[in-house]
């Protein structure tokens, strides 16, 4: 982890700030071993533009503010971008759509491909201490509730345990044609973001959903929440 890496949790705290933007929370999570997506913070549109040129078409553009909690129900996401001329029309709305927050630019990212989704997540609970979530992702996530928990620090043979705990984990296998999961780099996720929670008290709440797996088996976080809690900390 680079010293860049180890102060975002105490430079968006002497900010005022209540949470990370998203570029911010992967590329923390990014240093505790959670793999996330290939993406670029630009300050406009021509600067997304160029960005999506270099990351590859078709992408996906984001605001990118500390401020967001859900993005999509509040216009402030574009998917499947397939141009600049695109990139840059919906840079626009999102500004539009934006007006009166504080925003830090915008994320562009490759679209990420995948059959399957996950999320992660960690708290510090009430009269337990910091523990992390396992479950599968995506829309219907809040719906389903399927989830397993363990109080961090989490061993590999507890991550491997929580995959398995799942009432879905049959379809993290060899289904459909599609590759089985990366048990391996999955527990790993789970294990670094319970130090990461455990290594930050500062930090009340992680969510990352979706990870999706990808046709290969590979895992890729495409979306992070790092909500801070200043006082847990010693800032």
């Amino acid at each position: 982890m680079s010293v860049s890496e180890m102060l975002i949790v105490d430079r968006a705290i002497e900010r005022g700030r209540d949470a990370l933007n998203e570029h911010e929370a992967k590329r923390l999570l990014a240093s505790y071993g959670v793999p996330v997506t290939r993406e670029i913070l630009a300050p406009d549109a021509d600067g997304a533009a160029r960005a999506a040129s270099e990351l590859g078409f078709p992408v996906a553009v984001k605001a990118c503010s500390h401020e967001l909690r859900h993005k999509k129900e509040r216009g402030l996401v574009a998917l499947g971008l397939e141009s600049e001329a695109a990139v840059r029309e919906a840079c626009a709305a999102i500004g539009r759509n934006a007006q009166g927050l504080d925003l830090d630019g915008f994320l562009v990212q490759p679209m990420a491909r995948g059959e399957r989704e996950l999320l992660l997540g960690a708290s510090h609970a009430p009269g337990f201490g910091p523990c992390v979530t396992l479950g599968m992702g995506g829309i219907f996530a809040e719906v389903l509730r399927d989830v397993s928990i363990r109080m961090a620090p989490v061993s590999e043979a507890d991550a491997l345990d929580m995959i398995d705990c799942l009432r879905g984990a049959a379809v993290l296998g060899a289904v459909r044609g599609l590759a089985p999961v990366d048990r391996q780099a999955l527990a790993r996720a789970i294990r670094g973001l319970g130090t990461c929670v455990l290594e930050n008290p500062a930090i009340s709440e992680i969510d990352v959903n979706p990870i999706i797996a990808q046709s290969g088996g590979g895992l890729c976080a495409v979306d992070a929440l790092v909500i801070l809690n200043p006082g847990g900390g010693k800032a």
